[in-house]
């Protein structure tokens, strides 16, 4: 499935930016994506972001390694990030390929990556 990252909504739910990607990824929309998300993140003040790439079906380890810059770009802004949906084919893909998963947090779908949110912002309080 095409698309352009204004296919990509964002949205911000419980101080957290849900972005939902169903849309294939290719560079010129990964980086556009990142610029939205990343001013997303600083106009909202949103202290966390999920990453919902559940209908994402294809994603090769130049893809995955562009999500995970964008996690670390999210994180300098000073916000906790989860990506979320991987489908177990896209998972085994990635780690056949060497793909570098350190320092991903990851949940099978949103609720259990706002569990992950919610828990990291207990965390942070104590």
């Amino acid at each position: 499935m095409k698309g352009t990252t204004s296919d990509i909504p964002i949205q911000l739910s419980q101080n957290c930016a849900i972005a939902s990607i169903q849309i294939d990824l290719t560079e010129a929309v990964i980086l556009e994506f990142r610029k939205n998300l990343l001013s997303f993140v600083h106009e909202s003040g949103a202290t966390a972001v999920i990453l919902d790439v559940s209908g994402v079906e294809i994603m090769d380890v130049d893809d995955f390694h562009s999500i995970k810059h964008t996690i670390s770009m999210v994180k300098i802004l000073g916000a906790f990030a989860v990506i979320s949906g991987l489908k177990p084919g896209v998972v085994a893909s990635l780690i056949e390929l060497g793909a570098d998963i350190k320092d991903i947090e990851a949940a099978l779908n949103l609720d259990e990556a706002f569990q992950l949110v919610n828990d990291r912002r207990l965390d942070s309080n104590l």
